[in-house]
């Protein structure tokens, strides 16, 4: 009696194992490898006609083109994992540094953001000449998207530091105090450009956040954070939280691997490697 077996991957009743097909692969989505391969050469054979037997340049053909295509899938796969490394690599390069990504790409919204905060980090010199400046240079976002070019001038007073923000040229609003405490760490993260004096850029009034732009210059707890320091001012616009729609830029903290390739992790959001337009 013939027993006849489901195509199932449960194992037949009465403990019998079900016969192997030979056109079977090992791997989960059935490809063809060189058991298959070797299995259907035997069962070639095994069944050819004995009176007109097949022609043994056949044989040797068809194991040198198996020979060929498996020789191809190792460089293919070598090649895989050799660009994975190399992304790997690249994208450990990016940590603390600021990038600019594609929004479409990294699977982002793509409706415009506006800025609402500037990250500074760095130092301004304690022990710097009054009227010794530092000049940072960025742009920011209006609520439609409109990209507009900010310069942070800092300026030393005879009771410590100041800041005046200015677009081509033009002032926007009065210059803001930045408090340090006895040590040399500032006092308060609520340093703000106001929406009323943004609104002096010809073309944007009405269209900045109504808490204006904040200047943050980090927590006591992030090593980075401004401060006050001898030697000469080194601050920088390390980001920016606003956006066109298309592009954003963000300081990479880590990078996470995936299946898909490395991630970069900016602003807790996992943007892919390949999302990457510029590594400033």
């Amino acid at each position: 009696m013939t027993t006849t077996f489901p195509i199932s991957s449960a194992t037949p009743a009465g403990g019998a194992t079900a016969p192997n097909n030979p056109t079977t692969g090992s791997s989960a989505n059935n490809a063809l490898n060189e058991n298959t391969f070797l299995t259907l050469l035997v069962a070639q054979l095994k069944y050819q006609d004995p009176m007109n037997p097949a022609d043994s340049t056949q044989f040797l053909t068809q194991t040198a083109q198996f020979t060929e295509v498996q020789t191809l899938q190792q460089m293919e796969a070598e090649q895989a994992a050799s660009q994975s490394a190399n992304q790997l690599l690249a994208a450990s390069t990016m940590v603390g540094h600021p990038v600019s990504y594609s929004l479409a790409a990294g699977g982002q919204s793509s409706a415009p953001t506006p800025t609402t905060t500037i990250s500074i980090r760095g130092s301004l010199s304690s022990d710097a000449a009054v009227g010794t400046t530092s000049v940072l240079r960025t742009s920011v976002y209006t609520e439609q998207g409109a990209a507009i070019p900010l310069d942070l001038q800092f300026t030393k007073t005879a009771t410590g530091w100041t800041v005046q923000a200015s677009t081509k040229g033009a002032d926007l609003g009065d210059p803001i105090n930045i408090p340090f405490d006895a040590v040399g760490d500032h006092t308060t993260n609520d340093v703000t450009i106001p929406a009323s004096a943004l609104d002096g850029i010809v073309g944007t009034a009405g269209n900045w956040p109504s808490t204006g732009i904040t200047l943050g210059f980090g927590e006591a707890t992030d090593p980075s954070h401004v401060q006050l320091a001898t030697g000469p001012s080194t601050v920088l616009v390390a980001e920016q939280d606003g956006n066109d729609g298309q592009t954003a830029t963000g300081i990479v903290t880590s990078v996470h691997l995936t299946a898909d390739g490395p991630e970069l992790i900016i602003d807790g959001q996992n943007i892919p490697y390949s999302a990457v337009t510029d590594v400033q």
